[in-house]
């Protein structure tokens, strides 16, 4: 499961020193997503979404991300630099063009 997620980050040019799970109980929230959190190479931290689903990805998703992203840094403390999106499904451009203005890198591996 894991070399499934960080193949493609590998090939993206991303690697990391840590890289472990982060619990969505801890904030109070019920997504079905899966989250990774660590530090890169140059000593920075990331968060990592992983959304597989069939269903299209869509702008109210998004929006519950960055909401989401905003408790885990209150949360842990500190400011994530690096924000990724691994995106295994139909994603809308509208969402897309959100997650990029809020500086993101969305990898999307869904054959639409």
């Amino acid at each position: 499961m894991i070399k499934t997620i960080l193949e493609p980050l590998r090939q993206n040019g991303f690697i990391f020193k840590r890289f472990e799970p982060f619990s969505l109980q801890v904030i109070g929230s019920r997504k079905r997503i899966g989250v990774y959190h660590g530090i890169d190479t140059k000593n920075r931290y990331f968060l990592l979404f992983v959304v597989n689903r069939k269903s299209r990805v869509l702008q109210k998703d998004v929006k519950e991300w960055l909401d989401i992203k905003q408790r885990i840094e209150h949360y842990c403390g500190y400011a994530i630099m690096i924000n990724i999106a691994l995106i295994n499904a139909p994603l809308c451009s509208k969402a897309k063009a959100i997650l990029v203005q809020e500086g993101w890198k969305v990898i999307n591996n869904a054959s639409v």
